[in-house]
C-alpha cells in the first residue's frame, strides 16, 4: 500500500471513530429511553434515558430479556414485533405500556428501528 493510500485510510478511520463517538454521545445524553436488543429479545445496550425512565441501571439490564419491562397482559406484543422484524416488515410507531423497576406501569411511545447487518 502506498503512503498516500495509508494516510487516506487513517484519516477515514479517524473520521469514522469520531462519528461513532459523536453519535454515542447523542444517545447517551438523550432523555429518551434508547435501548437495543437481539432478535431473541436480549438487551444489548441501555442509555441514561432508559435508566431514568425505567429505574434500572445498564448493569442490571444488559444481558436480560426485554420482557422484564412488558406487563403480563402485553407479553405477546414482543413476539409480534420480532415476527415482523424477521419478515423484514416495518413496525409502526405506537403507544403502549411498560413496567418500571418499582412495579409502576407507565405509558410509553415506542419506535422500533431495526438495524440490519451489512
Amino acid at each position: 500500500m502506498e503512503n498516500g493510500t495509508k494516510a487516506a485510510k487513517v484519516v477515514i478511520e479517524d473520521r469514522e471513530r469520531k462519528d461513532l463517538a459523536f453519535f454515542a454521545s447523542i444517545i447517551n445524553s438523550s432523555d429518551d429511553a434508547i435501548l437495543s436488543k437481539t432478535l431473541d429479545g436480549i438487551i444489548t445496550s441501555w442509555n441514561m434515558g432508559a435508566e431514568k425512565t425505567f429505574g434500572y441501571s445498564s448493569k442490571e439490564m444488559i444481558g436480560k430479556p426485554v420482557s422484564i419491562l412488558i406487563p403480563p397482559h402485553l407479553q405477546n406484543e414482543e413476539k409480534r414485533i420480532i415476527e415482523k422484524i424477521r419478515k423484514g416488515e416495518m413496525v409502526d410507531h405506537y403507544e403502549t405500556e411498560r413496567i418500571r423497576k418499582d412495579g409502576k406501569v407507565i405509558d410509553v411511545s415506542l419506535t422500533i428501528s431495526p438495524i440490519k447487518d451489512s
